[in-house]
């Protein structure tokens, strides 16, 4: 299944050898073939690889750390694609600091697919959880949405593109097998039986360590052609990424927020800072790359007649529950029941203190 090039990158993976010792080593022995029968007793190697230097010679020599690897990888189907794989993304093949395996649990061909990011604060408002329900499900149409699998945004991010049968990439900081964080768990499961895909350049038993996080902000920058910052406060995570996009040359998209709202003074800062960047509705950013949508935008919905009635009185702004009781004389029983249609029909959206309004707001 494996040719012996891939084999001693999952190896090496499983070892957490990083990326750059792994490219050095390539580069001093010219191939991964003469690496793994030449590293033995050789003190430039052991200068490169450093303290993991014995345990990785012993791997090579006995092969059963390799075996018992590749059979738990088949057990809990996981693959690897390697940076030998004909299947490796060639978006992240020239970052300064490219990952050589990627283990995958999912539809390994969204590798390669149309991918577009979306990242933000943990502690996401309501708000921004809002915005990243509302953009995400709309950018899911045209895009596999990318993201951490990180509480907040990530997860709203995840969650509503399998919602909308959408599909979605978890990069991971840790192993594949037990995910972190472990309430995600169930949310990784998902993500695989509706045909996402969760990968992870770390081990399959990989423990998730604080500089793994922003190492692998990296590969989420690298996959998308972009990246959609929901929420940020001025000390968030989110900046290791928007690093990462610029650094790579990628397009960064930011929502603005409230100025006098601490959760989204780093997202105004990123539009202050960045010509360009801001962002109000997610057809903004389709427009950006010149996607099609016109046929799904304006594609004819059939209302019934309380419905119309409903779109009509909500068509004038920000309106009460009681205040569409009161204009159209629906009984609130059947009222709720037109407008939770309504808002699956992404005609209408909710707002707190049981308000509506138009989705042309966001659209």
């Amino acid at each position: 299944m494996y040719s012996t090039e891939e084999k001693i990158c999952i190896l090496f993976g499983q070892l957490a050898i990083s990326a750059k010792k792994f490219y050095k080593l390539l580069d001093y022995f010219g191939d991964a073939i003469c690496l793994s029968r030449e590293i033995f007793n050789n003190q430039d190697a052991e200068q490169i690889v450093g303290e993991e230097y014995r345990a990785l010679c012993s791997a090579l020599k006995d092969g059963k750390l390799l075996e018992q690897t590749l059979a738990r990888m088949q057990d809990n189907g996981i693959v690897a694609v390697t940076c030998f794989s004909q299947n490796f993304p060639s978006s992240v093949r020239d970052l300064e600091d490219p990952p050589y395996v990627f283990f995958c649990k999912g539809d390994v061909a969204l590798l390669n697919s149309k991918c577009l990011a979306v990242v933000g604060t943990r502690k996401v408002s309501s708000y921004g959880r809002r915005l990243a329900k509302d953009f995400t499900a709309i950018l899911s149409e045209n895009f596999t949405i990318v993201s951490g699998l990180a509480y907040g945004v990530d997860s709203i991010a995840h969650e509503t593109c399998l919602e909308h049968n959408g599909k979605t990439i978890a990069v991971l900081g840790g192993g594949i097998i037990k995910v972190y964080p472990s309430a995600n768990q169930q949310l990784a499961d998902r993500i695989v039986e509706q045909g996402g895909l969760l990968i992870s350049e770390y081990g399959i038993d990989a423990q998730p360590a604080p500089y793994r996080f922003p190492h692998r902000n990296r590969i989420v920058a690298g996959l998308s052609v972009g990246l959609f910052v929901c929420q940020a406060p001025l000390k968030s995570g989110t900046f290791s990424t928007v690093e990462c996009a610029l650094e790579q040359g990628k397009d960064v998209f930011v929502v603005p927020g409230e100025v006098y709202d601490v959760n989204f003074s780093g997202s105004n800062s990123l539009i202050k800072s960045m010509q360009g960047a801001c962002v109000t509705t997610p057809r903004d950013i389709e427009s950006f790359y010149h996607l099609d949508v016109q046929k799904k935008q304006k594609a004819v919905v059939q209302l019934s007649i309380f419905e119309q009635k409903i779109v009509d009185v909500v068509s004038v702004g920000k309106v009460s529950f009681d205040e569409i009781v009161q204009q159209t004389g629906i009984q609130p029983q059947e009222l709720n029941f037109l407008l939770a249609n309504l808002e699956l029909k992404s005609i209408i959206a909710r707002l707190p203190g049981n308000c509506y309004r138009l989705y042309g707001g966001i659209e």
